[in-house]
């Protein structure tokens, strides 16, 4: 081999190993990381008793939920909870053994939500971990309480040319504030 063509490989091995050890590494996942993950959460995921409903929300196909907070954490940090309804009449009823959706949020989402300003957010199961971006098919969840008029007399604003609609799961939801 002559010596030009081996200072060129030599200089192409180099140079692809500067370039291997600039890349960010594989962060380790913990051999635990899913119950630490878990920790973060009351202990028993249906106890819902301690937070503030804040809005009841209803769809045509899929039953209706309730959207509550829980106490702010000394960084002004929050739980909010989706919790299923059952209507007996017009008693609506928490039914959390039907599933219950939580995520923590920052304070400014707190402030968006409670004001039911345009919001969305994933929510996590109780058996949710998110390992390396995989949110693990958890649904995003969706809020605007804007009440738009209809764009024409005969159909609702769900079909408004510009939509303003609360969702979750794949089912559009209206939601008004809990009296």
């Amino acid at each position: 081999m002559n010596s030009r063509i081996k200072s060129a490989a030599i200089a192409a091995i180099s140079s692809l190993g500067v370039l291997l050890t600039t890349l960010p590494g594989a962060h380790a996942v913990r051999p635990d990381e899913c119950e630490q993950q878990r920790k973060l959460y009351p202990e028993v995921w249906t106890d819902v008793s301690q937070e503030q409903p804040l809005f009841d929300c209803a769809s045509h196909y899929a039953g209706s939920l309730r959207i509550k907070l829980g106490p702010p954490d000394s960084a002004g940090r929050a739980l909010m909870s989706l919790v299923p309804l059952k209507w007996f009449g017009q008693t609506a009823l928490e039914d959390p053994a039907n599933g219950i959706f939580r995520i923590w949020l920052d304070r400014e989402q707190v402030d968006r939500l409670k004001a039911g300003k345009y919001f969305a957010t994933i929510v996590r199961r109780e058996g949710s971990c998110w390992i390396r971006g995989n949110l693990d098919k958890d649904p995003i969840f969706l809020l605007d309480t804007a009440d738009p008029a209809p764009d024409t007399p005969d159909a609702g604003s769900f079909y408004n040319l510009a939509p303003r609609t609360s969702a979750f799961e794949g089912d559009a939801y209206t939601c008004r504030p809990v009296k």
